[in-house]
């Protein structure tokens, strides 16, 4: 049972993750007007309470100062990946550590992140949560699974 509530805490914060990052793909924005504009259409879609809302401020704080410190290591990790396409032949031991990198990088923000979002989803009732689930299925069928 508590692996069950585990999994589903962390599919809902990768959701919530997904969301905040994807919510930009269709905007020319600041990351942090991004994520402002993600968590207001959460907070209004849920109606969130004023508790719940200061919650998801702070994962959205978290995801923003996460994403901000990131950024160096994306832009080195990407220049390097530039560097192997500009090359004569590809380092196939070199993209494998480049692609070690990032996936380090992105489980060190989650691994951040998690705490603040499972705090988050805690004061969900069951009928925002039942809203929210059937968003995600609203976006898996758009977006695909």
């Amino acid at each position: 049972m508590r692996r069950h509530k585990t999994f589903r805490v962390v599919v809902g914060t990768l959701v919530l993750a997904g969301a905040l990052v994807g919510a930009g793909c269709h905007r020319h924005h600041t990351p942090s007007e991004r994520a402002d504009w993600m968590t207001s259409k959460i907070a209004k879609h849920l109606d969130l309470d004023d508790q719940q809302k200061a919650k998801l401020m702070a994962v959205r704080d978290e995801m923003v100062a996460a994403r901000a410190e990131s950024q160096q290591e994306h832009k080195a990790i990407m220049e390097d990946v530039i560097a192997q396409v500009k090359s004569d032949r590809l380092d196939q031991a070199k993209l494998t550590q480049l692609m070690e990198r990032h996936q380090a990088e992105q489980k060190r923000v989650m691994q951040r992140l998690l705490p603040k979002a499972a705090d988050w989803h805690a004061t969900l009732r069951p009928e925002q949560k039942a809203e929210a689930v059937e968003h995600i299925r609203k976006w898996m069928d758009r977006y695909g699974e």
